[in-house]
């Protein structure tokens, strides 16, 4: 049985791990492999310290800072978190608010927590009690402060579930005002977490004689005949998956052709050389592939909704 595990850290978090199998023949054969799905949070941090001024009623001036989900990590949210550490005499003066590259904004905190100081506070709209209770406990908020894990944890003032559904691509602006004329105070930290929807992986293998030395046409996967195998990675979607790396046997009674490697986005196109070898900059271009033994390593950082790629080898029918 061959394996191809898809793996995704997230910060500060443990990791998913899926199998795929996939049966292989020797011959010509397509056969389906298994889809499966993960889930997993992935953290955009934001450590620039700033000032947060006094800027009225208004909110006219605000402290902004941002996270961006970079186009290479494309994918449909499931479920926010977001963690806040900052500095302030007198936290119900601020207004904290989200808003997400479809322009959906949400006020994480409205001018709650009485004349207590400081927020510490992990924000996630599955908690039953509101940040809005927050306003007997003092939080502990410094330059020197660590976080996650944060020292609290609430429901957000709105609901995080309206960035549901949306694609996390692009530039998150978390905005911090101080509304109410009195104290300043200072932007420590903000951690955006996002969970996306499961990814779906499926995997495929075809083969082709190539050529068998006595054909001119027609080739047939006969003794001394070459043929082509390719494997298919391709993400149905709609999460991003990440760290995907695959095994593969060659296949018995038959003998690999050194150099073989080729990789691509599909077994059309995979023409990009990949040496047999483990390292070099073929195993990051973008698509990684290596022979150890009678065993096949494919590999690739990340693979978006949609994507897919392919990695062919050769044999020789003993």
């Amino acid at each position: 049985m061959d394996i191809v595990s898809v793996t995704r850290w997230g910060r500060h978090l443990g990791a998913i791990r899926l199998l795929f199998a996939v049966i292989l023949s020797c011959g010509v054969a397509t056969t389906p492999g298994h889809a499966q799905t993960a889930q997993t949070a992935i953290t955009y941090t934001n450590t620039v310290d700033g000032p947060i001024a006094n800027s009225g009623p208004s909110c006219a001036t605000q402290l902004t800072r941002t996270f961006v989900v970079p186009d290479t990590e494309t994918y449909t949210i499931a479920d926010i978190n977001v963690g806040v550490l900052l500095l302030h005499p007198r936290r119900s003066d601020l207004v904290i608010t989200l808003r997400s590259p479809a322009g959906t904004t949400i006020s994480l905190l409205r001018n709650t927590g009485g004349s207590r100081d400081h927020l510490n506070v992990l924000l996630d709209s599955a908690l039953a009690t509101s940040v809005s209770t927050h306003g007997t406990l003092n939080d502990t908020a410094t330059a020197s402060t660590i976080v996650p894990p944060y020292q609290r944890n609430f429901a957000p003032f709105q609901s995080l579930n309206a960035f549901n559904g949306q694609n996390a691509n692009g530039t998150w602006t978390l905005s911090i005002c101080d509304n109410v004329n009195g104290s300043t105070g200072i932007f420590f930290q903000a951690n955006l977490i996002i969970s996306p929807l499961p990814a779906t992986l499926n995997v495929t293998k075809a083969s082709s004689a190539i050529f068998d030395g006595i054909s001119a046409s027609n080739t047939k996967s006969v003794p001394g005949a070459f043929v082509r195998y390719c494997i298919t990675i391709s993400n149905q979607g709609p999460g991003l998956a990440t760290t995907i790396i695959g095994t593969d046997s060659i296949p018995p009674n038959t003998t690999y052709v050194p150099n073989s490697l080729t990789s691509g986005p599909t077994c059309a196109n995979a023409t990009i050389f990949e040496d047999d070898n483990a390292s070099g900059a073929d195993e990051t271009d973008p698509h990684g592939a290596s022979l150890l033994g009678s065993s096949i390593t494919v590999s690739t950082a990340t693979m978006p909704n949609a994507d897919s790629f392919a990695v062919a080898f050769q044999v020789t029918i003993d």
